[in-house]
This record gives structure tokens, C-alpha cells and sequence, in this order.
């Protein structure tokens, strides 16, 4: 659960203008501990992403986006800001179905899910914008992260120019769904796990409860997640010992 990425609140100085892209800076102040496979580091967890995000059926892409794992970090720390919120409105999250945000916070990862927020009915249960917050683990403080997320999104909001702000605000609630509960100290493999989950999903729509029947919640599928990921960290770590 706790990643030293996180819980030392570090982070890698780098171009404000650009976000932030893996260094040496970034790898040091995010190592894992080698005696515990279960644990993710940001660096780990970035590349995984990648080699995740070039399995998608490339029609599908343009469904989808995700938040580098630091960003919401940097957003509740204060510094870099406004930069964070720049490099979002390109991100274009508005034209998206899905938008996977990690959330690194108190040494425990979470997934913040942002669904279909370029809709403007909110009374369409299938197509209006929700938010869904993943948590393996249910031990967030989650009255403060939720200020915080709120406050995050109000900022984003305001970043694009929406008209009508303040009513989304008011009738987008954060939601917390079922999900598999984890045992060790995996969360960021669970974070992972959540968002191919969403990947694997044929038929873009809003039925998480199925999702979660189909793909989450089944053991043979986490257990194979799992295998895949520690297949991953070995094949990189052979490359840096190299």
C-alpha cells in the first residue's frame, strides 16, 4: 500500500511549462522496495501504463485518456498548479468517455474515474457525467480527499470555461463503487487492475455493475493481472541491471 513515491512527498524538479517526464530524479525519489513485489513505485507504475495504453484497439483510444500518477499530487501540494491544470485542458477530457486519474495520497493509491464530462444532461443515467472512486483498500479519509477532488474538478472546470460550472458541481456527486478489496500492500496494482478493467470493456457504456461482475470481481482475471505485472517489473529490473 504505501509507496515511498508517495509518502515522502518529493518530487522531481522539472520544466513547469512541460509535465513532468521520467528521470533519473524521478526513479530515485520512487523506488520501490525490492524485498516486496506487491509494492509500485510511480515509475513502475508509468511504464506499465504505457505498454498497457499500446494494447488498445487504436479506434478506442480517442475514448480514453489518463492523468499522469503525480499530477494530483502536485495539484494538492499547490506547487505547479496551474501548470497541472494546463497540461489536463490538453488532455481534452471533455471529448472523452473515460478519464482515469491516480490519486497518491496518505502512501495509498486510489482511482478517480471521470465519466462522460463533455455530457450536459444529467438526467440521462446511461450518457450523464459521473465520478467513481476506486478504493481497494476503503481506509481513505474520505471526507478530505473528497473536498479535495471536488475542489480539483471545480479548477478544471473553470480551466475550460464551462458555462454551466456551478450546476455540474451541484449535481455530480462522487460515487464509490464495489471493487475487489486487496490483502497486502498491492493498491497500485489495483489501480492498474481497475483500469484495464475498464480497457477490457467491448462496449463503451455505463453499466459498471456489470463491469464489475465480468471482469472485477473475477479471481482467474485479478490472478492473471497479477502474474502480468510481475512478469513486467522482473523483465525491467533484468534491463537495469544490465
Amino acid at each position: 500500500m504505501n509507496t515511498s513515491g508517495s509518502s515522502q512527498n518529493v518530487l522531481p524538479s522539472f520544466d513547469g511549462n512541460l509535465p513532468p517526464k521520467r528521470s533519473s530524479k524521478r526513479i530515485a525519489i520512487s523506488k520501490r522496495d525490492k524485498t516486496n513485489q506487491d509494492k509500485l513505485d510511480t515509475e513502475i507504475f508509468e511504464l506499465y501504463m504505457e505498454d498497457l495504453w499500446k494494447r488498445i484497439d487504436e479506434d478506442k483510444k480517442s475514448a480514453y485518456a489518463y492523468f499522469d500518477s503525480l499530477w494530483f499530487n502536485m495539484y494538492n501540494r499547490g506547487d505547479k498548479k496551474s501548470n497541472v491544470l494546463k497540461w489536463i485542458k490538453a488532455k481534452k477530457i471533455f471529448a472523452r468517455q473515460y478519464v482515469f486519474v491516480p490519486i497518491v495520497c496518505w502512501g495509498h493509491w486510489n482511482l478517480l474515474v471521470l465519466c462522460n464530462f463533455g455530457e450536459t444532461s444529467y438526467s440521462d443515467t446511461k450518457k450523464k457525467p459521473r465520478m467513481l472512486l476506486l478504493d481497494s483498500l476503503k481506509t481513505t479519509n474520505r471526507t478530505e480527499l473528497q473536498s479535495t477532488i471536488r475542489s480539483f474538478i471545480a479548477d478544471i472546470l473553470k480551466t475550460e470555461e464551462r458555462e454551466d460550472n456551478e450546476l455540474f458541481i451541484k449535481k455530480v456527486h462522487l460515487e464509490f463503487p464495489e471493487v475487489p478489496q486487496q490483502t497486502g500492500e498491492e493498491c497500485g496494482i489495483y489501480v492498474l487492475f481497475f483500469i484495464y478493467c475498464f480497457l477490457q470493456n467491448e462496449k463503451l457504456g455505463e453499466d459498471f455493475s456489470q463491469l464489475s461482475k465480468d471482469v472485477m470481481f473475477n479471481p482467474e482475471e485479478l490472478e492473471k493481472f497479477h502474474k502480468d505485472i510481475r512478469s513486467f517489473q522482473a523483465s525491467r529490473n533484468a534491463k537495469m541491471a544490465e
